[in-house]
C-alpha cells in the first residue's frame, strides 16, 4: 500500500498581464506568405486576436493566384524572403506589377541588411528579422499601415 500525501493548498495563480501589444488594433485582410506552417499558424492567430482576417499560404505561385484574384482586398503582405518555389524579390514584383502600393513586410532569417539588399530599395514597408517578437511583428504592421 502506497502513501498519498495531502493535497496542498495552493493561492491561485496570479493572471499574467495582458501584454502591451494587444492595446492596438487594426482591421483588413493581411496575406502571409511563408512555407513554415508553425510561424503561417502563430502569425494568423495574432492577427486575429488584433481584428485582421488573414489568408495564409505557403508559396509564391498560391500567394499571386489569390493576390490576382482581388489586389484591393489586402492591407498588407508579410512575405517570406525564402520560398521553395519562388523567391521573395519575385513574389514582390509580382505583386507591385498588380498593384503598385501594396504595403509588404519582409520576413527573414537573414539580418535587415543582407536581406534588404536583395530587394534593392523596391518599397518595402518594413523588416521582420526571424524569429520575431509578437509585439515587434505588431509594431511593425502599425508602422507600415499607420505611415
Amino acid at each position: 500500500m502506497s502513501e498519498c500525501s495531502p493535497e496542498v493548498a495552493r493561492p491561485p495563480a496570479e493572471a499574467a498581464p495582458r501584454p502591451r501589444w494587444l492595446d492596438w488594433r487594426g482591421s483588413g485582410c493581411i496575406l502571409v506568405i511563408d512555407d513554415d506552417a508553425a510561424i503561417r499558424s502563430v502569425v494568423a492567430r495574432t492577427l486575429t486576436r488584433i481584428g485582421f482576417t488573414s489568408k495564409p499560404v505557403s508559396d509564391g505561385p498560391e500567394a499571386i493566384a489569390l493576390f490576382e484574384s482581388d489586389p484591393g482586398i489586402y492591407a498588407l503582405v508579410l512575405l517570406d524572403f525564402m520560398l521553395p518555389s519562388m523567391n521573395g524579390a519575385e513574389i514582390l514584383s509580382r505583386l507591385q506589377r498588380l498593384r503598385p502600393d501594396v504595403r509588404v513586410i519582409l520576413m527573414s532569417g537573414l539580418g535587415r541588411h543582407e536581406a534588404l539588399s536583395q530587394f534593392g530599395g523596391k518599397g518595402l514597408a518594413g523588416f521582420l528579422q526571424k524569429p520575431f517578437p509578437l509585439d515587434v511583428m505588431v509594431a511593425e504592421l502599425r508602422a507600415a499601415l499607420e505611415a
